[in-house]
């Protein structure tokens, strides 16, 4: 029998995962977001790179000098859609492990370079390959754990992501405003920006110790060892081997009606009866309103909105900055508390209303502000910041990438997920570059877009987004693959979750229970 982290299994392994595996993958992908920039401005970082200067400059220079720090801050985003998209063959090819040990170490790399940089060109080649390892890493983990995991808990194990992806990204503010105070020492930028190598070493050595992806393997042909990981998986003393012995035949018999022969992102595009290319759509469309509700303007500019459009002091803006960074972290726990109780589609509803209600809002005090400063018009604008970080972890600070997974057939699992991951750091990239410009030049009307973003994708989520709390990833085909038209499919997902279909856990019983009426299902396709 394949055995776990120093022999876990079970829950104890599960528990052991999220800590090895999901914990210093996610700090990564926080941290990195958004260490570089506070560190823009040290005298110690524009002595080696005065392009990037700012602070110290003015007319036209100074505008030039705006666009390639932008630049040089997106570009790392490309190189996480590029890691995103490249990981999928590898990971089909050679497995979920050795894909996370692979792409661990090119982010290794790429942190050693950016952080050892003398010159801009060092600096953008240690981002740019940086950021491949690391989307490599956001694209596979989610995929791994979802597919290690049971329906029940499925939802919780995934998006508990979004608190150390919230964590990450405090842990970089505080360590920046920390290092502050030593701005004109080299250490005060160098050691930011090679602090998450502790991360990738942690993924590199251990995630040799856990099993292999049980769905992969049986994809692979290689039934024993799938079912040697699933028991490892349930834990000796919960494993019904009858019961495993059928979850294989299930997942054996989904992957042989997927298809025949291996199938890749072409296929995503096909209109069929799989409707893939609907699914294709909700992975990107979930993933859009992830980035463009405003959530990343905040994170990566939290110190100039405060400063510039609230007219507070330095200090003051740089404090709040990391209190709002830190809030989200406790935000994200009400995603992870509730996202297997009440599922997916209505935490995505109420963040979306969530985020437009407080976009709106922020807009008003800033246009008051733009006009006369007023002390109660700040203090608004600063509560209606920290009210947009209470909704937006409910649904878009780790949901986005396990809807993704859930959504996808076997085969192609690492193909959606990395399309989703790929948009997730595209509108990243939007984000990062158009941001700057829009304070500048639409000002308070620049948080109204992502207002009427955010209540469109509340209602786009409520008519076109199916649920999947308790769906195995084996039922998901029947789901998208029952109904006449691809616009029934939410409509349908309500139906079955309503007449009862449920998969309980290996050990009680294994096979599927569908008390589904022809009558009521045959209702959903009129």
């Amino acid at each position: 029998m394949t055995m776990g982290f120093f022999g876990l299994t079970g829950p104890a392994l599960a528990r052991a995962r999220i800590v090895l595996i999901v914990v210093p993958a996610f700090l990564l992908f926080g941290f990195n977001q958004s260490n570089i920039g506070g560190v823009l401005q040290y005298p110690s970082f524009i002595k080696y790179f005065p392009g990037l200067d700012t602070a110290n400059t003015e007319g036209s220079t100074k505008s030039t000098n705006a666009k390639v720090q932008g630049t040089v801050v997106a570009i790392y985003t490309i190189g996480c859609l590029i890691g995103a998209l490249g990981v999928t063959q590898v990971g089909n090819r050679i497995g979920r492990r050795k894909s996370l040990i692979l792409v661990s170490i090119v982010a290794t790399v790429g942190l050693l370079i950016q952080a050892t940089s003398f010159s801009l060109g060092q600096l953008v080649f240690g981002r740019i390959l940086s950021g491949i390892g690391n989307g490599g890493v956001n694209a596979i983990v989610p995929v791994w754990q979802s597919e290690c995991t049971k329906p029940r808990s499925r939802g919780k194990n995934v998006v508990i992501i979004g608190i150390f992806i919230a964590t990450g990204i405090a842990a970089a503010g505080w360590t920046n405003y920390g290092l502050s105070h030593l701005s004109h020492s080299e250490v005060a930028w160098r050691l930011p920006l090679c602090l998450p190598i502790i991360f990738t070493l942690i993924l590199i050595f251990a995630t040799w110790w856990f099993p292999e992806s049980p769905r992969w393997l049986i994809s692979r042909g290689r039934d024993e060892e799938a079912r040697a990981a699933m028991v490892t998986l349930a834990g000796p003393k919960n494993a019904n081997h009858e019961g495993i012995t059928q979850e294989i035949r299930a997942i054996s018999n989904a992957l042989q009606e997927a298809s025949t022969s291996e199938r890749g992102f072409s296929d995503l595009f096909k209109h069929n009866r799989q409707r893939l290319f609907y699914r294709l759509c909700l992975a990107v469309g979930i993933n859009f309103a992830a980035q463009m509700t405003g959530a990343n303007a905040i994170s990566y500019y939290g110190t100039t909105i405060f400063q510039a459009s609230l007219g507070l002091p330095e200090q003051r803006a740089s404090l709040l900055n990391a209190g709002v960074l830190t809030w989200k972290i406790f935000a994200a726990v009400s995603a992870y508390l509730t996202v297997d109780r009440f599922g997916r589609r209505p935490l995505f509803v109420i963040s979306g209303l969530g985020m437009g209600v407080s976009m709106a809002s922020l807009a008003v005090s800033v246009w008051v502000l733009q006009d006369h400063y007023t002390y109660a018009a700040s203090v608004a604008a600063t509560f209606f910041l920290f009210f947009y970080m209470t909704f937006f972890p409910l649904g878009f600070l780790g949901a986005n990438f396990l809807y993704s997974t859930e959504i996808a057939p076997q085969d192609l699992r690492m193909h959606l997920s990395a399309i989703g991951t790929a948009t997730h750091w595209l509108f990243n990239f939007v984000i990062a570059e158009i941001t700057p410009v829009a304070f500048v030049t639409i000002k308070y009307r620049y948080y109204i877009v992502y207002a009427v973003i955010a209540f469109s994708v509340s209602m786009l989520i409520f008519f076109f987004f199916p649920e999947t709390k308790g769906f195995s990833l084996e039922e998901m085909d029947n789901l998208f693959r029952e109904p006449e038209h691809w616009w029934q499919v939410t409509k349908y997902s309500q139906a079955l979750r309503k007449c009862g279909v449920l998969e309980l856990e290996v050990g009680e019983k294994v096979e599927m229970v569908h008390h589904i009426e022809q009558p009521e299902k045959s209702a959903v396709n009129e």
